[in-house]
């Protein structure tokens, strides 16, 4: 219903509806102080909304794909990082919505993205078969790691930051 909700899982209760995306929402993340949460869409959208109010504070708009994931910055600078169908990854200030660094290089849809836990890197994950590491100040290819032809679905730092774990299509997940 093009919808992202939050439950009460003891009542199992709506505590509150996003409402305003187009089509269908493929993920729905909390930020770290849990005012707000981030929604990536099929309308080839990011929203940010308050989660007091339901009010959407900010649309990020720019892909020319579905939006498979939507995430905050760990720094709490303000940031938001989207990964898309458009073969692309982003990164979006949610003050003003102005999108601050692409990340291009991928042959196929990137599927996921996430930061390190220190900020200052990305990895994206890709269809094509490849998961890649980024200065998130930048927008430089630091480094291409690439599974043996499979699609990779997603790709997440450990909390140390020092490794990447990547699962792909093959049925398999790595550790690099």
């Amino acid at each position: 219903d093009s919808t992202a909700r939050i439950w009460d899982v003891g009542s199992g209760e709506c505590l509150q509806t996003f409402q305003g995306h187009v089509d269908e929402v493929c993920a729905a993340v909390f930020s770290l102080d849990v005012d707000h949460v981030l929604t990536a869409s099929d309308d080839c959208t990011a929203k940010l909304w308050s989660i007091e109010s339901g009010e959407c504070l900010q649309t990020f708009r720019g892909h020319e794909g579905i939006v498979f994931s939507a995430v905050f910055s760990p720094l709490e600078e303000g940031e938001v990082l989207t990964a898309s169908g458009d073969c692309t990854a982003r990164i979006w200030s949610s003050r003003s919505g102005n999108n601050l660094r692409t990340f291009r290089g991928h042959g196929d849809s990137v599927s996921s993205a996430a930061f390190a836990p220190h900020g200052k890197t990305v990895v994206t994950a890709s269809k094509d078969g490849s998961a890649k590491l980024w200065s998130a100040e930048c927008g430089q290819c630091l480094q291409t790691l690439q599974h043996d032809d499979a699609s990779i679905y997603s790709a997440v730092f450990s909390p140390d930051g020092l490794s990447v774990l990547t699962a792909c299509a093959d049925r398999s997940a790595k550790l690099w």
